[in-house]
């Protein structure tokens, strides 16, 4: 996500190098993506096969075997459901099938905001995404709203993503959360609120102040980054009280220059610091337990070595992640280059998993055809299908998508209804992946607790 822009309380990916305020403008003078009855609307006649999606998912005892006998994990105390979760994405990784996530899938729409679902994703088929990405943008108000009913309860927002995740792992998603953190001296300098600091706001992009380097201990900022990372805690310990494990992405793509934590505003060295402090910090001070820990720079990648700059190190890392996205895709898969280096990015970093003995993974991926998928006009209707297969040949058990947001024409990367019967020009298409074989949404889940139990070798 080379580009985070707010856009009234979200964030969306995109490259602003790659997309020009032209063409941004372009898009944006016809409004017919406002209208459900446009033409640019087609209507559903695929039909998603919940029931054939759930009898065709693995189960336990079919996974069973390829599951990992010893393990290494980050936390040697992890919860039951969290070393389930590992042995399931492990697991998954040596088969066919893979899951399909969607960032913010469970509280985040394109189009019908206050009608259908709590999902553009089971708007479409009936169910959530298998992966379902929240980030601390919402622990802090920045891409999640209180009702005045709310605030007179006095529900946090800490609490209301909680909420939000518990229920989504209910209907089977496995959640995982990232966090783009704001520039820790403007929130110092912003001051305290009822004694507390305010972390509302974007700006993860505001590269001054030298905040990697203050944030750790011995520095000034580091009460402000342990005040944030109480909020992280905060809400992994509701969930984890309600048995639900999460995949936390922290710093990630640490090799850009996007971010003040990327390459170009810390050293190799300081980065690992930050990386293993906020580890310690969540697991052996707050004592989380239910945290799978992945990293995700940027791609592509053409060799392990390449991939595996600033890694932070086998005691501190359990999926190994990437971070790639198609910037305006020519047609499909076959006339598409970013297929050809998508490829060899997913063999570096399979590769690299397999010397580290981690789980690859997807961690972000979508089409960026002027800042997202297009409203009409998209040349490739099969890019989910493609780029489902493509993981599927590797180890990786899945992908995500980044979110869709209110309304917004370039601020969207999965297909949406626009009413019951009527939708995105790429349902159709979306639908047939959602039936295939292969594909693992949130209804096609298995109980991954009752995976068999690993000897964890560093306990």
């Amino acid at each position: 996500m080379r580009l985070k822009r707010l856009l009234k309380t979200a964030v969306v990916c995109a490259f602003i190098g790659a997309v020009s305020s032209t063409a941004f403008a372009a898009k944006t003078d016809d409004t017919a993506w406002e209208n459900p009855d446009s033409k640019i609307y087609v209507e559903k006649k695929a039909v998603p096969d919940n029931a054939k999606a759930r009898a065709e998912a693995p189960t336990v005892s079919e996974l069973a075997d390829k599951a990992p006998k010893s393990i290494i994990l980050t936390d040697p105390n992890a919860t039951k459901e969290t070393v389930g979760l590992y042995q399931y994405l492990a697991a998954l990784g040596k088969t066919d099938y893979v899951l399909y996530g969607h960032q913010n899938d469970a509280h985040h729409k394109m189009f019908l905001t206050n009608s259908g679902s709590n999902s553009d994703t089971k708007d479409v088929t009936g169910s959530l995404a298998g992966i379902v990405g929240m980030d601390a943008l919402s622990l802090t108000g920045s891409e999640l709203n209180l009702t005045d009913s709310e605030v007179a309860k006095g529900v946090t927002y800490v609490d209301k993503l909680a909420d939000i995740a518990i229920k989504a792992s209910k209907e089977g998603a496995i959640i995982t959360l990232s966090m783009h953190m704001p520039n820790f001296a403007e929130i110092k300098d912003r001051g305290k609120k009822d004694g507390k600091y305010d972390y509302i706001g974007y700006s993860p992009n505001v590269f001054t102040g030298n905040v990697v380097q203050r944030i750790v201990p011995g520095g000034d900022l580091n009460d402000v980054y342990t005040g944030y990372l109480d909020l992280i805690a905060d809400f992994a310990l509701k969930l984890e009280k309600a048995g639900v494990p999460v995949i936390y992405r922290p710093l990630h793509e640490q090799n850009g220059y996007w971010f003040y934590w990327g390459a170009k505003y810390c050293t190799s060295q300081e980065f690992v610091n930050l990386y293993h402090y906020t580890v310690k910090y969540l697991r052996d001070v707050r004592n989380v337990h239910n945290f799978l820990y992945a990293i995700s720079p940027n791609g592509p990648f053409k060799t392990k070595e390449e991939y595996l700059d600033r890694y932070p190190g086998d005691r501190y890392v359990d999926i190994m992640g990437v971070d790639t996205y198609d910037d305006n895709p020519p047609g499909p898969a076959k006339s598409d280059p970013w297929f050809k280096d998508f490829a060899l990015t997913l063999q570096s970093v399979n590769d690299a998993a397999k010397l580290h003995h981690k789980i690859p993974a997807l961690t972000e991926v979508g089409i960026r055809d002027g800042g997202s998928l297009a409203v009409s006009n998209n040349k490739d209707k099969d890019w989910f299908s493609e780029v489902s297969k493509m993981v599927g040949k590797t180890d990786m058990p899945y992908f995500m998508v980044w979110s869709n947001f209110e309304r917004e024409p370039h601020n969207f990367f999965a297909p949406y209804m626009v009413s019951k019967t009527r939708g995105h020009e790429m349902i159709n298409k979306f639908i047939d992946y959602y039936n295939e074989k292969d594909s693992i949404f949130a209804d096609g889940v298995t109980d991954y607790s009752q995976m068999p139990t690993p000897v964890i070798i560093n306990k």
